[in-house]
């Protein structure tokens, strides 16, 4: 098991984009990707969260975590001037970023008729298909 910790959390944007929040079936576009830090050890997932109805945007989150691979660890992902960051590490930290940004939606939509709004069960395999190679 790879050692990591979460060092940063960034809401990067949040709007509710409409005036009230209509009964219909809501659509979620889901966006996920990673950055990494030259400085080594630390990648960034980022995720986008948009809602509509009807082809009307009403609300939107983004948001990046960053995470830090412990030393030791991740000299163990790096070989010959490539760093591999494994697919189910890059899930992991998926999870731990989708699960912070259902905390800040509930926290950001609290007292507004759109705090019932979730983001459902979201299965990251089928987002996340490689592992990252970084050359």
């Amino acid at each position: 098991m790879t050692r990591f910790r979460m060092f940063g959390i960034h809401l990067d944007q949040f709007a509710i984009l409409a005036d009230n929040n209509p009964n219909n079936v809501l659509e979620m576009n889901t966006e996920i990707n990673f950055k990494y830090a030259d400085n080594g050890g630390k990648i960034a997932c980022c995720a986008k969260f948009e809602f509509s109805a009807e082809q009307q945007k009403l609300m939107i989150l983004a948001l990046n975590c960053e995470f830090e691979i412990q030393e030791d660890d991740f000299k163990k992902l790096q070989n010959e001037g490539t760093t591999t960051i494994p697919k189910e590490l890059l899930e992991f930290f998926a999870v731990h970023t989708i699960g912070t940004a259902r905390g800040i939606m509930f926290c950001k939509t609290e007292s507004t008729q759109f705090n019932n709004v979730i983001i459902p069960p979201i299965n990251v395999s089928d987002i996340i298909r490689n592992d990252m190679v970084i050359e």
